[in-house]
């Protein structure tokens, strides 16, 4: 898996094999282009959410039918023609364990995103599973993995299936822990007045009286004495042009280089009083890629490292990062590429540290251009990605 298990699994499908899966469910073909990519991420994201579980990912893995892992979905969709086939079978068993009682909300979920009729989307589940979880299951046994390795690439790779799932679904895989809202115990009670301390106000207050007016009376009587404040130069003094607070700084060994995107970025997150918005998106200028591929361009190396050692340098940041494609090709088609650039980004980072709950992914197709897609040139600056600095 050179990039990522989710950009491998969508590199694979192609527009034959779309044509032929929504033959198979009857459904139109632009349906099931939509629900692909979130149905590859949903079945992801429910083995992932068994990773503090390494049994459960064994039991999982030997779920899957022996033919699964091999051929392409093309193939898939004819062998899995058959609803009693022993690969929809296994398919079944598959989206049991993996979601349990929240099959049938999955299935609604990527049913609305997708415009899929529910029992079209359920069999496209059923026909998927045991292809992306045979998929894993045969990486597993090439590289001689173990469960927990399997366990930490799953962690690892998480945010990139999380930033496909339709709404709500990512709480399903990810609930927020319990017990986060609730109420201190000890707040909540009541408190009672005691009857023994009525006494106490009004002695208090006379108290205050008697010492407000000895204080009243001094003063009165004290001569006034005018006081200059003095400053001392070079000191730090509270009348003196407050230091700007910095957000963060980077170890000595990181330079970045000048006017590139990663000074760009550091100097937003370094200014607290800069505004973060959707206005404030910065082009990778070293990041590009090939025409209709998610894989990188040589020459990234640096740009990686430099973003990865801000990231990691300042633990408050977080960031999107948002793919872009050129006009070539189908638009729909562009939209996941797109993604997949993003992804592909984000999984770089990862791979170099960076917790993958402080990156987001988005991808646009070609809707942002940022150069004329006539030319080559041009459609060339358009495949990139870009980065939002949403928190610092």
């Amino acid at each position: 898996m050179a990039t990522s298990i989710f950009n491998s699994l969508l590199n694979m499908v192609d527009s034959r094999a779309i044509g032929q899966i929504a033959q198979g469910l009857g459904q139109p073909a632009g349906a099931v282009s939509k629900a692909m990519e979130p149905s590859i991420a949903t079945l992801l994201s429910g083995l992932a959410s068994k990773s503090d579980n390494p049994g459960a990912l064994r039991r999982i893995l030997d779920i899957v039918p022996s033919a699964a892992g091999a051929g392409s979905w093309s193939q898939i969709a004819t062998v899995a023609s058959d609803p009693n086939s022993s690969w929809m079978t296994g398919g079944k068993n598959l989206l049991s364990a993996l979601f349990g009682d929240g099959e049938t909300t999955v299935t609604n979920a990527i049913s609305h995103a997708s415009g899929l009729s529910s029992g079209a989307t359920s069999s496209l589940l059923t026909m998927a599973a045991p292809f992306v979880i045979g998929f894993i299951s045969k990486h597993v046994a090439s590289t001689g993995m173990n469960m927990n390795g399997l366990a930490s690439l799953l962690q690892r790779e998480s945010s990139t299936f999380r930033s496909a799932l339709p709404s709500g679904l990512s709480e399903i895989f990810w609930p927020a822990k319990a017990g986060a809202t609730t109420a201190s115990p000890v707040i909540a009670q009541t408190v009672r007045q005691e009857t023994s301390s009525n006494w106490l106000l009004p002695a208090l207050a006379a108290a205050a009286l008697v010492l407000g007016l000895g204080w009243l009376f001094t003063h009165m009587h004290r001569p006034t004495v005018s006081k200059v404040a003095v400053v001392h130069r070079g000191e730090a003094s509270r009348f003196g042009t407050p230091a700007r607070n910095v957000v963060c700084t980077l170890p000595a060994s990181v330079t970045l280089p000048q006017g590139g995107t990663e000074s760009r970025v550091f100097a937003l997150v370094q200014d607290p009083s800069a505004r973060l918005g959707a206005d404030t998106w910065i082009n990778a200028d070293q990041l590009a890629f090939e025409s209709g591929s998610a894989a990188l361009k040589p020459g990234s190396e640096a740009e990686l490292n430099n973003l990865a050692a801000i990231l990691t340098s300042c633990p408050n940041v977080r960031m999107t990062v948002a793919g872009h494609a050129d006009s070539v090709g189908d638009p729909e088609a562009n939209v996941r590429l797109s993604r997949n650039r993003a992804n592909t980004v984000v999984t770089q980072l990862v791979s170099r540290g960076v917790p993958s709950d402080r990156l987001t992914v988005e991808g646009y197709g070609d809707q942002n251009p940022v150069a004329d897609n006539s030319t080559a040139e041009g459609r060339a600056q358009n495949r990139r990605v870009a980065i939002l600095v949403t928190q610092r």
